[in-house]
C-alpha cells in the first residue's frame, strides 16, 4: 500500500511538473522576450548577402528581460523613467556579440526589463548614387525627435564610397549596438559599438572571454549609473552598424 501511494504521488509530482512547463511555453509564445529570441537566432549561421559573411551563433534565453518599442515610446521613457534602452538590430555582427553580454550584466544587476529599440523601420535612408549623397526615404518623425533628444551624444552620419569618398548627410545617427542609460530625463552613460577587436578578428568573430569581460564591466557601470546599484562584476569599437 505505502509503494502505490509513493507511485501515485510521483506521478501526480510528474504531472504537476509537466502542466508547469506546457503553461510556462503556453504564456511565454508570441511575448517580447520570444520574439526577440526568434529574431535574433533566426540568423545564426546563415550567410549576410551583403558581404558574403557567415553570422555568429547566439544562443537566447526564453526568459530574456526584453520589451519592444517605438521611437514615441522610447523619448517618452527617456523623459520620465530610468531605464536601459537597447537599440539594435538582428543584422548587426556587434549587437549579435553584444546582446548576450548586456543580458548576462542585467542578470547579474538584478535588472527585469531593457527596452529594444529596432530603427530599421523608422530610420532614414541614404545611397551614395554616380557620386552623389541621396536620401531614398524620410525616417519617421518619431525617429527625427529622437535624434533630435541625443543630438549631444551622437555623430554626423557619413556613407563612403567604393572609391573612399565620403559624404557627410548633415544628419546624425544612431549606430548600433548602442545602450543608453537614461535617469531623470537625461542620458547618464551611454556605449556604442562593443570593446576593440584583435588583429584576427573581425565583426562576425565571437568576442574573447577578455572582451566578454571587458564588455561587460562598461553594462554593468552604465545600471549602476541608473538604479545606483553594486556589483563585484567584473571603447568604442571603430566599427558599428547604422
Amino acid at each position: 500500500m505505502k509503494k502505490k501511494n509513493i507511485f501515485i504521488m510521483s506521478g501526480v509530482i510528474l504531472l504537476v511538473v509537466i502542466l508547469a512547463v506546457v503553461l510556462y511555453f503556453v504564456f511565454t509564445e508570441g511575448s517580447d522576450a520570444v520574439k526577440f529570441k526568434e529574431e535574433y537566432e533566426a540568423l545564426n549561421g546563415t550567410v549576410r548577402e551583403s558581404d558574403g559573411e557567415k553570422y555568429n551563433e547566439v544562443s537566447i534565453s526564453r526568459n530574456n528581460p526584453i520589451k519592444y518599442i517605438n521611437t514615441e515610446e522610447a523619448l517618452k521613457i527617456i523623459e520620465e523613467e530610468s531605464a536601459i534602452i537597447y537599440v539594435g538590430a538582428p543584422w548587426c555582427p556587434w549587437c549579435r556579440n553584444s546582446v548576450p553580454v548586456l543580458f548576462e550584466a542585467a542578470e547579474e544587476m538584478d535588472v527585469d526589463t531593457i527596452y529594444y529599440l529596432d530603427l530599421d523601420d523608422e530610420k532614414s535612408i541614404y545611397e551614395v548614387k554616380d557620386k552623389k549623397l541621396v536620401k531614398t526615404s524620410d525616417g519617421s518623425e518619431g525617429y527625427y525627435k529622437l535624434l533630435d533628444k541625443l543630438s549631444e551624444k551622437l555623430n554626423n552620419y557619413v556613407l563612403t564610397d567604393e572609391e573612399g569618398n565620403k559624404y557627410d548627410t548633415l544628419e546624425k545617427r544612431i549606430y548600433m549596438p548602442y545602450v543608453i542609460g537614461v535617469k531623470a530625463g537625461r542620458v547618464v552613460m551611454d556605449h556604442v559599438g562593443t570593446v576593440s577587436l584583435n588583429e584576427d578578428q573581425n565583426k562576425y568573430n565571437s568576442l574573447t572571454s577578455k572582451q566578454k569581460k571587458e564588455l561587460k564591466k562598461i553594462y554593468v557601470d552604465i545600471i549602476n549609473n541608473v538604479y545606483e546599484k553594486t556589483s563585484d562584476g567584473i571603447c568604442n569599437n571603430e566599427e558599428v552598424c547604422y
